[in-house]
């Protein structure tokens, strides 16, 4: 008897994201290319030459009909290595996969709606045709919880804490065409971590073929929240609008499902209609394969690595910015009889509106709706409260920078809150918006606050959201998301100058 799936669990899954949607999804690196010399570059699929023949052959052509490097072929069922700048020796020196995976996810939710619009005419009760005139709705919502700030940086918020967080969202060379995110499941009874490479190497070409990808194109950010609360671990929760969705057998050589923003035409269709394996000379060659999924955590081995922040290491500060509650205010200790906060969530709404144009179904760009107001709100039980005067507040221009710190997990010592700097976020030129009480019988009193502030733009220093990620202090990476290659100086990066495949 044949044995069928009978349930997938977040065991068998993983979410990877792209740092770019129509560009290339794979690199390689000191290529000579005539006329111009030894470089690196980017690739649609890796090139077969010599020193980039991982597990090809150098029977399949490097190009296509269209000129475009190809070098995957049919029968490859091996994850590919992700990219690391520097590495000597080994495949991850020649080439690899520039997907990366997003550590520590909760809950990942994906779907689509087709709006369709009814063809009725005099003499039919029925409608006609039910057309698509506009472009179908993709979403796809996760959690996950917050670590070093690499999630936020792969999503192309800016990690140094110097620069607006939302400076690459606002920037149109880099959000033109969105992210593309994947999501892995593997065999059931299979963990997603190590079993996508076992089930490969050990098994057949079909075993592969188990796994497979949802893969969403084009995805924009559209809402991004933090909450941190007393007895939970501090996670970071996040909405994408999509404009393509997919499914794919293999984890290798799949078609991108990316739209071309500027005419609505695929990326890829490397492959023949109903004959997989099939190579199509004529087609647009844009593939992807991932990476090995990772658990991101060595345990005991690495006193340093972290796997989960907790509460008890945030400090918040507020400045003591309250009307007439006393508030936190400092980087370490809390202001003596200052209110004992149990909860704080920053909101950040990017909502977006879809640039249309004739002749094509979907949108050119989803455009950011400015100006954008991110807000922040505190839950406190009430300790002490100060001298305050609602109509001083109404003339006052007073403008507050409040700090979310999260250190890496702390030991009990003399001093607390001397670890690592896991995290900041820090919402520069805020305003009170609102300082709500409630008194019930059996209950601590408790202190409602709401602050907010508009995002500025880069240039702007005084308002707006900055993070900061542990992640962004290793060398080379300075806290740029992965499409800023070659910005500022960064060589974080695998490609570059005129090779630089994300916006070729």
């Amino acid at each position: 008897m044949a044995i069928q799936r009978n349930r997938v669990i977040y065991q068998s899954e993983a979410l990877f994201i792209s740092p770019d949607a129509t560009g290339y999804h794979h690199t390689g690196a000191l290529h000579n290319q005539p006329g111009v010399g030894t470089a690196n570059f980017g690739l649609m699929t890796p090139p077969t030459g010599e020193r980039q023949a991982f597990g090809g052959t150098t029977a399949v052509p490097t190009t296509n009909s269209k000129g475009q490097l190809v070098g995957w072929y049919p029968g490859n069922n091996q994850a590919w290595p992700e990219w690391r700048a520097g590495e000597v020796g080994g495949a991850s020196e020649y080439h690899g996969t520039i997907i990366k995976q997003l550590k520590r996810v909760q809950t990942a939710n994906y779907g689509f709606t087709v709006n369709r619009t009814d063809i009725n005419q005099f003499g039919h009760l029925a409608r006609l045709e039910a057309m698509v005139v506009e472009a179908p709705t993709v979403n796809l919502d996760f959690s996950y919880y917050l670590l070093d700030g690499f999630n936020e940086r792969m999503l192309e918020f800016v990690t140094d804490g110097k620069t607006n967080a939302l400076s690459g969202a606002l920037t149109p060379e880099l959000y033109q065409g969105g992210n593309n995110f994947f999501i892995l499941t593997v065999p059931e009874a299979r963990d997603a971590v190590g079993g996508d490479i076992s089930s490969s190497l050990t098994g057949t070409v079909a075993d592969s073929q188990k796994k497979s990808v949802i893969s969403l194109g084009n995805g924009f950010i559209s809402d991004y929240s933090v909450d941190i609360s007393v007895g939970g671990i501090p996670t970071a929760s996040v909405t994408v609008q999509g404009m393509n969705i997919r499914s794919d057998f293999g984890e290798t050589g799949n078609d991108l499902p990316a739209i071309n923003m500027a005419n609505g035409a695929v990326v890829s269709n490397a492959w023949s209609t109903g004959a997989r394996g099939e190579y199509n000379a004529s087609g647009c060659t844009g593939l992807y394969s991932l990476p090995p999924a990772l658990s991101g955590y060595s345990g005991c081995v690495d006193p340093k690595d972290v796997a989960a922040l907790r509460p008890g290491d945030v400090v918040l500060n507020l400045k003591n910015s309250a009307l007439m509650s006393m508030q936190t205010s400092g980087s370490n200790q809390p202001l003596a009889g200052s209110a004992h906060v149990q909860s704080v969530s920053i909101s950040l709404p990017m909502g977006r509106t879809t640039l249309n144009r004739l002749g094509a179904t979907f949108g050119f760009t989803h455009a950011l709706d400015v100006p954008l107001t991110a807000t922040i709100s505190v839950s406190a039980i009430l300790a002490e409260l100060k001298e305050g005067n609602l109509t001083e507040l109404l003339c006052g221009c007073e403008d507050h920078d409040l700090e979310v710190i999260l250190h890496d997990p702390d030991c009990a010592d003399c001093e607390t809150k001397d670890s690592p700097v896991a995290m900041a976020y820090i919402l520069k030129g805020c305003k009170l918006d609102s300082e709500n009480y409630s008194s019930t019988i059996g209950d601590n009193k408790t202190v409602d606050l709401t602050f907010s502030t508009q995002v500025g733009g880069a240039d702007d220093m005084a308002r707006g959201v900055y993070i900061s990620g542990k992640e962004s202090s290793q060398a080379g990476i300075k806290g740029f998301p992965p499409s800023w290659t070659g910005a500022n100086g960064a060589v974080n990066e695998p490609v570059s100058g005129i090779f630089m495949g994300y916006r070729a």
